[in-house]
């Protein structure tokens, strides 16, 4: 045991939740590591995977596994605690893959090294934060990948092999992306990397679903246990799980959606938002007393320090008037017939009809877009191609973006409607349409231009903060 203990902290006997829930066996646990000095930076522990003492020895134990040899291709997530097992990944040359943070921003980076910088320091700033994104090349769902073992991070897990994660979700949406993709197979183990006091013997089997992935190799710091694996693997992404929040949150589950729903396939949101478990409830901020420009005498005497008792009791001294009477009613008159005349004036203008919304009758999504393209290269290309759609959603940071075409309708001071454009037309306009990132820096300057996928979506109409 790490630290001078001489024997393993069990945490089915020192952490015994009170209530049973997912978020209960993680308060104990995040508690144990902070309370007892396991933790470490990030700190608190609290809402994360929690990095511990004795992460990079669990990372080696895991690397003397048979399993972790023979793996060619591994895939790991991004958090601190699991930083030295991607470490051992391209210390030994394997090919690795790294989810996107959040999956905000896309879904899988594979860590390339760049040429000739394979020493120590390059490989410790390839898998931190910010290496993973200037080192990662991108992977998107539609790409092929096959791995051989899949790492996860983990704040609680028990020895039948059920996993409790941090309670977002994201672990258990990037195995079904896999899943999607089709990386996932038979012989694919799940590996995670915890502290011995993360391990419990059992955990209620009524808090799992579908959705959680189970864990087939447990690494700790002091030994190797070889679960269970009481539950089932998911078979893919469960849509009746999931809120149109989630998908707004996650892109690269809206394009997913995309591709089924196009493909005829249910993809059934749930309508109301608790597809993440344990949403951490924010505290609520009391209603700040908007304090009155002046105070009375005994506010005044009850916050006086000693010496300041003559100037907190003397009252103010009231301002001096300046107008008479006379201007007053004068300045009431003229008020009283502005506003009479002001109230007229409104009751008798007529209000303007609302203009009729208009109707989005084909939608057209642009994928394959560099992040260094800016809206401007887009539109310029659209334009030479005599495409001018009435909006575009720009995600460009994300790699796509959203095309609407609303439906001809009379122009105006004529009875003739606008010349009409339909999807097929402007399809066959867009095919094999390049466009390359720009920008100032180097890395935009070495870009060069890309193929766009352009396909058909599914009309919906855009937010309104979205549109250019």
């Amino acid at each position: 045991m790490q630290n001078g203990e001489d024997t393993p902290a069990t945490a089915d006997t020192t952490l015994v939740p009170e209530e049973v829930t997912k978020q209960s066996f993680r308060l104990k646990v995040w508690r144990h590591l902070e309370n007892n000095s396991l933790a470490m930076f990030p700190r608190p522990v609290f809402n994360r995977i929690p990095n511990f003492k004795g992460a990079p020895e669990a990372a080696a134990r895991l690397a003397e596994l048979e399993v972790f040899k023979n793996a060619n291709t591994v895939k790991v997530n991004p958090d601190k605690p699991q930083e030295p097992v991607r470490v051992v990944c391209l210390e030994q040359h394997k090919t690795l893959y790294v989810p996107v943070p959040r999956l905000q921003n896309g879904f899988l980076n594979r860590l390339v090294l760049p040429e000739g910088e394979t020493g120590p320091a390059a490989i410790r700033k390839s898998v931190s934060r910010n290496g993973m994104e200037t080192y990662g090349q991108p992977i998107g769902i539609e790409d092929s990948v096959s791995l051989d073992l899949v790492v996860m991070g983990s704040v609680a897990v028990s020895k039948e092999g059920y996993r409790i994660g941090k309670g977002r979700g994201y672990g258990d949406l990037e195995f079904g992306l896999m899943m999607h993709m089709k990386a996932i197979k038979p012989t694919t183990l799940v590996a995670t990397t915890v502290h011995d006091c993360q391990v419990f013997d059992t955990l209620p089997a009524e808090l799992f679903g579908p959705h959680d992935v189970p864990v087939d190799l447990i690494i700790t710091p002091t030994q190797v246990i070889e679960t269970q694996r009481m539950s089932q693997r998911p078979v893919g992404i469960l849509w009746h799980l999931l809120s149109n929040r989630r998908i707004q949150m996650m892109p690269i589950l809206g394009q997913l959606r995309d591709i089924e729903m196009l493909a005829g396939r249910a993809c059934t949101l749930k309508e109301v938002d608790t597809d993440v478990e344990e949403r951490a409830t924010s505290r609520q901020r009391r209603p700040r007393r908007r304090t009155r420009s002046h105070k009375s005498q005994s506010e005044g005497e009850g916050n006086t320090t000693e010496g300041e008792d003559g100037k907190a009791g003397k009252p103010r001294r009231p301002g001096r008037r300046r107008n008479s009477t006379k201007s007053k009613e004068g300045k009431e008159g003229r008020e009283g017939k502005e506003g009479k005349e002001g109230r007229e004036g409104r009751d008798e203008k007529p209000r303007r009809p609302r203009r009729p919304r208009p109707v989005i009758d084909f939608s057209l999504k642009i994928s394959n877009i560099s992040p260094n393209t800016r809206v401007r290269d887009l539109k310029q290309a659209l334009s030479e191609r005599g495409v001018k759609p009435q909006i575009m959603v720009w995600k460009g940071f994300r790699g796509f973006c959203y095309l609407h075409f609303f439906k001809p309708g009379p122009q105006k001071g004529e009875g003739d409607s606008a010349p009409a454009v339909n999807m097929e037309g402007v399809l066959a306009a867009l095919a094999d349409m390049s466009v390359g990132g720009s920008g100032g820096g180097d890395e935009a300057r070495d870009d060069k231009p890309r193929l766009l996928q352009v396909e058909p979506a599914p009309p919906r109409q855009p937010p309104q903060q979205e549109v250019h």
